[in-house]
């Protein structure tokens, strides 16, 4: 009775994860198509090679990797800030914390949409405002500069993901228990001495968990980017994600295409599990 009620799941985990890997996995070492199919050679670790080699994919690996940093930076530093200041139970910090939830009830794809029209130079309303406060004399064509595009691309998701970190770090802060931070006020501590050398350490695993989380995500953003700048200018925010689509669903070079995700697969194992030792020693992590 029990395998029965698994092996639905265990199929479709199968089917969804397992087999597709293993394409990809098959694909890697083939040259071919999807506009020809039928003309698939072997090439063993040729597109390997030829992944490794290309600047455009390591110029992506690099735009990804600076893009994970700010996003992630950003949104840890902020979603911290919004958790020491609603921590505190009470009514005004019950609202502000179900006001967070907002992002999450859209979409990243319609988000993209909405600030593709916000930062418009025509009508826009980012533009229409800076302008009425006195902050510029022009509008601003926010996607056809490559600092202005970043500042569109980060803040979009900063915009969409602190909440999440902030809401993590406030449920650390509320279990963290008082009687360590009492005994550091009795000690002569002020209130930054007690939350430097007493709550931060104690909320450590809480902000592992959410650096890992948004890591993991920040590395698999497409959509949002996709849709409000394509990679541009140029390519100054294609991230690796968007050289993927390109190669394999833009120049159909399949092999190619899974040489490179593969090649990312392992890239992000190396680097989450590095992470994890940095942020997750001497917490519960690790077990």
């Amino acid at each position: 009775m029990g395998w029965s009620l698994v092996c639905p799941a265990v199929v479709i985990l199968l089917l969804m994860t397992i087999a597709p890997t293993i394409y990809l996995l098959q694909s890697s070492f083939f040259s071919f198509t999807l506009l020809n199919p039928e003309l698939k050679r072997f090439v063993g670790l040729q597109n390997f090679v030829q992944v490794i080699l290309d600047p455009t994919i390591r110029h992506g690996i690099l735009v990804t990797l600076l893009f994970v940093v700010l996003a992630v930076g950003i949104e840890l530093i902020a979603g911290l800030i919004l958790a020491v200041a609603l921590a505190p139970r009470s009514l005004g910090n019950t609202i502000g914390s179900t006001v967070l939830l907002l992002p999450f009830a859209v979409t990243p794809v319609v988000s993209a949409l909405i600030w593709r029209q916000l930062l418009n130079p025509n009508y826009g309303w980012v533009d229409y405002y800076l302008q009425r406060l006195g902050i510029i004399g022009r509008p601003i064509e926010w996607l056809s500069s490559a600092p202005t595009a970043w500042v569109a691309i980060v803040g979009l998701d900063v915009w969409q993901w602190t909440p999440f970190v902030a809401l993590i770090l406030m449920a650390g802060l509320q279990g963290i228990p008082k009687e360590p931070q009492e005994a550091a006020a009795v000690d002569g501590a002020n209130a930054w001495q007690t939350f430097w050398h007493v709550t931060l350490p104690q909320l450590r695993p809480f902000i592992a968990l959410a650096v890992l989380l948004r890591l993991v995500e920040a590395f698999k953003t497409f959509g949002t980017v996709q849709i409000l700048t394509g990679g541009g200018p140029g390519r100054a925010t294609e991230l690796i994600n968007l050289t993927l689509y390109r190669i394999g669903l833009q120049d159909f070079q399949i092999g190619a295409a899974a040489a490179l995700g593969i090649l990312f697969l392992i890239l992000l194992s190396i680097i989450v599990s590095q992470l994890l030792q940095v942020l997750g020693k001497n917490t519960e992590l690790l077990e």
